[in-house]
């Protein structure tokens, strides 16, 4: 009897402000605001994973010593290759020159045509290097679109002319995006820095090369630029 009469006054009053607080708790409104949040968290830890993998996978191609996408060695093994070298063209008294090959750019290829015909155009312009520089130098990847190398017992004259090859041979690379199917537009920039014109110190060395590279893309890329003295 009891039961019944709190049914009927409950009918009558509305539910009782702990219902109704359930209620509220259990709106699609209110699920659909704990499911946003849930994804947001989501989406955090995602990133923190991907960002995670990354180094990871970074590190270990530093391990490994090779560049995975093109084949060549990465950026740790040819800076050691360099400075080692650097001191022996110094005992020895030879010329040895440092080259910078920048693919004009590669950023607007990955937007325009994808990254998988960004990569494609990597490891081509890589293969290129590779092919026109001897077994004693060290062509590698430097990171994002630059390419490096050591040329030994190379003046800056010489270097200049490995140059000119690697970017005529670059302008030549037939590539079509595979949607729209027509070709892809490619090219690149290169520097060159050498000893003992330039400079007996590998970071200056460095430097002296990433200016003239400065000055082939104010010029318009697709050019050789030999540093200044």
């Amino acid at each position: 009897m009891k039961a019944r009469i709190s049914q009927m006054l409950q009918h009558i009053n509305g539910p009782s402000r702990h219902q109704q607080d359930l209620q509220m708790k259990n709106t699609p409104a209110t699920n659909s605001q704990q499911f946003d949040r849930l994804l947001r968290e989501k989406d955090r830890e995602i990133d923190r994973l991907r960002h995670a993998l990354a180094n990871t996978e970074a590190r270990l191609q530093e391990l490994i010593g090779t560049d995975v996408l093109t084949g060549l060695p990465n950026r740790h093994v040819f800076k050691e290759h360099f400075t080692h070298s650097l001191k022996r063209a110094l005992r020895l008294g030879y010329s040895l020159s440092f080259m910078i090959v920048d693919i004009d750019h590669l950023r607007d290829i990955n937007l325009r045509h994808g990254h998988e015909i960004g990569d494609s155009v990597l490891v081509e312009v890589a293969k290129i290097l590779k092919s026109s520089v001897r077994e004693i130098d060290m062509p590698a990847r430097w990171g994002g679109e630059e390419l490096v190398a050591v040329l030994h017992e190379t003046d800056s004259d010489g270097a200049a002319a490995v140059a000119e090859r690697v970017r005529r041979r670059v302008e030549m690379i037939e590539l079509k995006d595979p949607r729209s199917g027509k070709a892809v537009s490619i090219s690149a920039s290169l520097a060159v820095a050498s000893y003992p014109k330039h400079s007996s110190e590998p970071q200056s060395l460095l430097e002296a090369a990433s200016e003239a590279l400065i000055i082939a893309k104010e010029q318009g890329g697709n050019r050789v630029v030999v540093a200044n003295v």
